[in-house]
């Protein structure tokens, strides 16, 4: 697929990306042999409970006048993620 765009020219590195892939181990069901999730994963039982604390006048204001932007008294944060 990529072969087909137009312009584009052969990479070394996505040659070895692609016969590194090619040497992979498969594992059952055409599955990695191994969890590829473990480590970089957390289990929600892990998390903790999200609580509101209270915090001095002096920390909220050093918050509010190093944070990007603010709309009608509103903390704006930016966008992370766009679907």
């Amino acid at each position: 697929m990529l072969s087909n765009i137009e312009g584009a020219t052969a990479s070394e590195a996505v040659e070895q990306l692609f016969e590194t892939l090619r040497k992979a181990e498969i594992g059952e069901n055409g599955g990695a042999p191994f969890n590829l999730l473990s480590g970089n994963a957390v289990s929600t039982e892990a998390l903790r409970e999200d609580i509101a604390v209270e915090t001095s006048a002096a920390e909220k204001r050093l918050i509010i006048d190093n944070f990007p932007s603010e709309k009608n008294n509103f903390l704006i944060v930016p966008k992370v993620m766009d679907e």
